[in-house]
């Protein structure tokens, strides 16, 4: 069973079973999948610079909910300027994104459980792919509010209890979303120090 990472001579530690650590890094790589973007670059970086400013690319706004939670409109009163700073910025915010996402997939595979240690870059990107997989997996379930939340809350309380039925993947989706949310809690306490 997982614990809390605490912070150790600059480095984060924590404990996760080999299953935990297994599903976190199947989590992440869904997401960094889900926000790749959908050229490849060259590996040149003036290249992809300049292909990321042509005509050739002209991303749409997203019409997967959870896809423009992670990639927000620049502007809700013009759509000109929207499209415009879209066209500019996706697709090196999403390359961004899934080099961030990658890295923090990479120290967890690095990991020997049940001990996991990282480094305070690590622990950053961690802390933001769990940020991105965690707005997911809140789309998905339906969590835009406060009261969303504890909604579900309720309902999966009751489900435990026997007083309410829950469909099996919205169950598993809550268990994610709760482990994921209390990981990233501990990795951003352990990184402030806390």
């Amino acid at each position: 069973m997982a614990t809390s990472f605490r912070r150790r001579k600059g480095r984060l530690v924590a404990t996760m079973d080999a299953e935990e650590i297994a599903l976190v890094v199947h989590i992440l790589r869904l997401t960094r999948d889900f926000v790749a973007p959908e050229r490849e670059d060259t590996g040149d970086p003036f290249l992809d610079l300049v292909a990321g400013l042509g005509d050739e690319v002209d991303p749409e706004e997203p019409s997967d909910p959870a896809l423009a939670r992670l990639l927000p409109s620049a502007s809700r009163d013009d759509p000109e300027q929207a499209a415009e700073f879209r066209r500019l910025t996706e697709h090196g915010l999403r390359s961004r994104k899934a080099a961030t996402l990658s890295t923090a997939i990479a120290a967890l595979q690095d990991a020997i459980a049940p001990k996991v240690e990282i480094d305070l870059d690590q622990a950053r990107a961690l802390a933001i792919g769990l940020t991105d997989a965690r707005l997911i997996l809140g789309e998905r379930l339906g969590l835009r509010t406060d009261e969303d939340s504890e909604r579900l809350h309720e309902l999966l309380e009751a489900a435990l209890m026997g007083e309410e039925t829950l469909d099996p993947a919205t169950a598993q989706k809550m268990a994610y979303y709760d482990f994921l949310s209390w990981l990233q809690e501990s990795v951003t306490t352990a990184m402030l120090g806390r």
